[in-house]
């Protein structure tokens, strides 16, 4: 079976996991399998943000079957793997590179698994939209390329300058706009609701 890489195995992995111990134990059936039918729908919504491979839908497949497997809720295993496996499919038809995205995330190689992927999903939850695979940067000229893709082509963006980005001592930051933001906090859960809320005030300004 083909293997994804092991920064989309992490991001995957979390997701799986915490969305499983996020289900009640003591859950309806009907209530179960929605939520893994959710599950299903943000697996294909990460895959598709950190583009990976269509090979990654029997990957996918298989570990959501191992999840669902594992859960000590009583329900329909069978039917709620079907249903899992007919949203995964989906994953092997790729999304265009430059589809409007609600927002981008900038960030340095250190930052994708503990902040930039966990932020990703996180919003994903919430029905943002994120890209952020092809905006890792590890030099100024990278930044800059980045930082203009990004404005020409998503809805909005945010800067992770965390102690990593810090450290690279690059010239200058971007100004903050409507459209950007320079995050310097620690990353917190909270973090997540605020920038959805900062997505809708953006998607009502287009309006």
């Amino acid at each position: 079976m083909f293997i994804p890489s092991q920064g989309f195995r992490h991001a995957a992995t979390l997701l799986l996991t915490n969305s499983a111990r996020a289900i009640p134990v003591d859950a309806p059936p009907e209530a179960t399998r929605a939520a893994l039918e959710r599950l299903a729908h943000e697996l294909v919504a990460l895959a598709d943000d950190m583009r990976t491979s269509a090979e990654a839908s029997d990957w996918l497949i298989a570990e959501l079957t191992t999840t669902i497997e594992q859960l000590p809720q009583s329900f329909d295993r069978a039917a709620a793997k079907a249903a899992g496996a007919a949203v995964l499919a989906r994953v092997a038809a790729r999304t265009p590179e430059n589809e409007h995205r609600d927002l981008f995330l900038i960030y340095v190689p250190e930052d994708r698994l503990p902040i930039a992927a966990p932020l990703a999903i996180e919003l994903s939850k919430r029905r943002v939209s994120v890209a952020f695979a092809d905006y890792e940067v590890a030099t100024a000229e990278q930044f800059s390329a980045a930082l203009a893709h990004g404005l020409a082509h998503h809805r909005g963006g945010v800067v992770l300058f965390t102690k990593a980005f810090a450290r690279a001592e690059w010239p200058h930051l971007p100004p903050v706009s409507d459209r950007l933001q320079i995050l310097r906090q620690p990353y917190v859960p909270s973090l997540a609701a605020e920038l959805s809320e900062w997505v809708q005030r953006l998607r009502v300004s287009e309006l």
